[in-house]
């Protein structure tokens, strides 16, 4: 029975999920690099390749549609809480430095990201890619900052009150905002048939947004006040967060924007905010890890089987790192930061993570991608993501003390401290 499969697909992921996370955390790794290590373990490149039998057993061909289902419906949760950590105010009331900085940190390795991109057009591009979107994917997953994953570093070195981690917040908050804008206009630009598609498309969710704020939002509040039961309004952002996936699914754009957009305008009340922590809980444990999982079966690693593939790998890496950490080390030099500051903040916007995953799962799915590549991708996001623990200590950021980080700590990199 099909039930009976996907139970031990989930008793085996989450002992698996359990094991590479705290080993994550033993080496000094936030836990979802264990995540994102696991999904890769239970995937062709470890299990599939040493142990195909067991594979074939544990993810069956016919489950693996209902293992993907489940992972998106975690993925399209995960998307509603990172919406609520994004703080629109702060982000308004912040310097012309803060916008400066994440305006470099995305222009510039979009930019790099893009050009790479041509290059490798002939060799590396899915069968439904058009130069354009090719090159204009690439550069966007290049430019990608992960902030609940930032929030998650800072948090850990006791660095989200200082000035340092109040900045690379802010432009990271910014950076996901407008990477999530491009990339929904990269889905319509994809799916649209023509020009004059694409625009529909375009206007179709510009006019999606305008309602979420002008009247959804405003309506949330009214039913905060106004309906006694608590449940109720419960149960009414639930509908209206799988109804606004709904409607960018079927407008053409993926359901994770819905999803993204619904967390940015739910009021940020104890009873909204108690509503996101029992969604994270719940998610990050059980539906969450099937994501890392779905991701880690379409990933392998055996592609990049030749001496040129792994050059354009570090290739790549080296592309995405000095534009990252370049584009903000010297914007924060220009307002007189100091070289150790600049650089600081140019590794915490280096990090990625669960974010580029889904950009790349996307991209794959779109066509724009091939296998390859996305595996390529795939490593880049979790050594972006890793190399930071091990340089900010070099810039004198401890991590605080384990008894503390025991209190803090989440499940997924969705579980951060709101910036409110």
């Amino acid at each position: 029975m099909l039930t009976s499969v996907i139970l031990l697909q989930l008793i085996v992921i989450l002992l698996v999920v359990q094991c590479f996370g705290y080993l994550a955390r033993f080496i000094g790794q936030q836990w979802v690099i264990g995540e994102i290590l696991a999904g890769l373990a239970l995937g062709p490149s470890l299990l599939g390749r040493f142990f195909p039998g067991i594979e074939a057993v544990v993810f069956p061909a016919s489950a693996l549609p209902t293992l993907q289902t489940l992972g998106d419906i975690g993925l399209i949760l995960y998307m509603f809480t990172l919406g609520t950590h994004i703080d629109i105010p702060m982000m308004l009331r912040q310097s012309r430095k803060a916008g400066v900085i994440s305006v470099s940190s995305i222009v510039l390795p979009l930019v790099m990201g893009a050009i790479l991109a041509y290059f490798l057009f002939s060799g590396l591009a899915g069968p439904k890619a058009t130069l354009f979107t090719f090159m204009f994917l690439v550069g966007t997953a290049i430019s990608l900052t992960a902030f609940p994953v930032l929030a998650r570093l800072l948090t850990e070195r006791n660095m989200l009150s200082t000035r340092l981690g109040t900045l690379a917040l802010t432009s990271a908050a910014a950076n996901d905002v407008v990477a999530w804008f491009l990339l929904a206009l990269i889905i319509a630009l994809v799916n649209a048939r023509g020009a004059t598609a694409a625009l529909i498309t375009t206007g179709e969710t510009l006019l999606f947004i305008a309602i979420m704020i002008g009247i959804m939002r405003p309506m949330l509040l009214v039913a905060d006040k106004r309906i006694p039961s608590k449940p109720l309004v419960l149960a009414i952002t639930i509908i209206l967060l799988l109804l606004s996936a709904y409607t960018t699914s079927t407008i053409g754009i993926h359901p994770v924007f819905g999803a993204f957009i619904m967390g940015i305008i739910v009021p940020r009340n104890t009873l909204f905010v108690d509503l996101v922590h029992s969604v994270d809980k719940t998610n990050g444990l059980l539906f969450l890890p099937l994501y890392f999982v779905a991701t880690g079966l379409h990933t392998q690693i055996g592609l990049i089987g030749s001496p040129i593939l792994w050059l354009i790998c570090l290739l790549v890496l080296a592309v995405a790192c000095s534009g990252k950490i370049f584009g903000a080390t010297l914007s924060a030099r220009m307002f007189g930061d100091s070289w150790k500051e600049a650089f600081g903040l140019g590794v915490l916007m280096n990090t990625r993570g669960l974010v580029e995953l889904i950009v790349l799962n996307i991209g794959l799915e779109l066509g724009v991608l091939s296998p390859t590549l996305f595996a390529i991708l795939v490593i880049m996001a979790v050594v972006t993501t890793m190399i930071a623990s091990p340089i900010l200590p070099l810039l004198g950021y401890k991590r605080i003390n384990q008894k503390v980080t025991r209190v803090l700590d989440e499940y997924v990199e969705g579980n951060v401290v709101s910036t409110k």
